[in-house]
């Protein structure tokens, strides 16, 4: 199951060390002992997808069974985190594993994500991918190159696997720096990637909704965290489509006991670059979610707004799985992110420990939109064809429930369902949809 890198990775490490601490004796003795170090962790997830719909909306695809998609899988992670070998230049390595098992698929349910599809077009029994990252460290700034997750910078953020059945990783090089404590520094070139349904680690980066290929994404991030406060300051370069700023700001300040207020800001500015082989971009998305959290109740607000005649969009990958974006009304079905779509939310969610059941929390929000109108984007952008001429309307109900075992054989066990509805009328590119998934994930630790 492992890749050939995993192995070139554990021999490159063991001569590194050996040249580093001079090691001629018993080398891999010491390799051994250091490996040993590290942490050995994993998650099997069990996901079972079902999304229906209900007006063979622009979504389904040809071949589906009654429109509708379903697919259940079973999913293997493993990751293996070194430590850093004595010394003023410290090295390390970082590698893992995933795996996929299909459960239930075939030809017209497929479309889920969840598991491989094979160029014939049908869907893999099984597949597994393996990858990993050299890494540097003096100080508190450690650089990497490899396979990897990242998971620091709001203008590219890798799902880890909530989203789907196993994480999607990029190749890239990554520098952190946490020497100027409270603030970190984040920068990465990221040159390809791999999403949660592909067996390789080369797929290409493209605009989500653009369908655009872009050679190399660039990202330079500035976070700052003290107390009750974070900030972030990014700006994103994907090679001769867009460039993409982003401005966030969270504040979670401890007023008395039992209460705490809560404010999220996230403003996002995306404009095209070099050749713009998506065409003329110019956007400005933000979102204003304020809340407030009162012993076990929580309450949320938001509100959310794009500003421009193209709609926000993402990075993916080959398969359209996207990277996260910190968007407040970016959920399950709808991302409500057309051109000039103005949303808001309002979200409800209650911890049951105080009714003497810890680990039980459930969760319901309700999500409109309308306005989403693209009058003036010209022939000649990738999103022409999307329809956004016509202003759209769209509304979206998600409720959640999950429990997490609290002790016993089974501690950590997560078992979670999710429950979404989406409509929208003729004008709205999504159509009508309903989608329930079924998760149970169970975290392990090796080493």
């Amino acid at each position: 199951m492992p890749s050939a890198i995993d192995y070139r990775l554990v021999s490159g490490l063991g001569l590194a060390l050996a040249c580093q601490q001079g090691w001629a004796d018993e080398p891999w003795t010491d390799v051994s002992t250091f490996l040993q170090q590290g942490a050995l962790t994993g998650v099997t997830r069990n996901f079972y997808l079902n999304r229906d719909f209900r007006n063979g909306g622009a979504n389904r695809r040809p071949g589906t069974v009654n429109g509708y998609r379903a697919e259940w899988a079973q999913g293997l992670t493993v990751d293996y985190t070194s430590a850093f070998t004595p010394g003023l230049v410290g090295l390390g390595v970082d590698a893992h594993v995933y795996a996929g098992l299909k459960l239930d698929s075939g030809r017209g349910k497929t479309g889920t994500n969840l598991l491989h599809v094979k160029n014939d077009g049908e869907v893999a029994d099984e597949y597994s991918v393996g990858g990993g990252a050299f890494k540097l460290k003096v100080g508190e700034t450690v650089l990497k190159y490899g396979s990897m997750e990242l998971r620091t910078s709001p203008v590219f953020l890798t799902d880890g696997g909530s989203g789907r059945l196993l994480p999607q990783t990029v190749t890239a090089w990554q520098l952190t720096s946490r020497d100027l404590q409270p603030l970190t520094f984040d920068a990465a070139h990221i040159t390809a990637g791999k999403a949660p349904s592909e067996s390789r680690n080369d797929s290409t980066l493209r605009s989500l909704y653009g369908a655009t290929q872009t050679d190399t994404v660039d990202y330079v991030s500035l976070n700052y965290e003290q107390g009750a406060v974070k900030g972030y300051l990014s700006t994103q370069r994907a090679e001769d489509l867009w460039r993409q700023d982003y401005l966030g700001f969270r504040y979670l300040p401890a007023l008395v006991q039992g209460l705490t207020p809560t404010l999220n800001v996230s403003l996002y500015r995306t404009v095209d670059i070099g050749a713009a082989h998506g065409g003329p971009i110019d956007n400005l998305t933000w979102s204003l979610a304020p809340g407030v959290k009162f012993g076990s109740h929580s309450i949320m607000l938001a509100y959310q707004k794009v500003q421009g005649d193209t709609p926000f969009d993402y990075m993916a990958f080959r398969d359209g799985q996207t990277t996260v974006a910190q968007l407040a009304n970016n959920v399950q079905l709808s991302d409500f992110n057309a051109p000039n779509d103005r949303s808001w939310q309002v979200r409800y969610d209650y911890d049951f420990t105080a009714r003497g059941v810890p680990g039980l929390r459930c969760m319901i929000r309700y999500i409109q939109g309308q306005g989403g109108k693209g009058s003036n984007i010209v022939p000649e952008s990738s999103y022409y064809a999307l329809g956004f001429q016509d202003g759209g309307r769209h509304w979206e109900r998600n409720i959640e429930v999950q429990y997490v075992v609290q002790s016993g054989p089974a501690k950590d066990l997560s078992l979670r369902a999710r429950y979404g509805v989406h409509r929208g009328n003729s004008a709205e590119p999504r159509g009508d949809m309903d989608e329930i998934r079924l998760i149970t994930e169970l975290p392990f630790k090796l080493l």
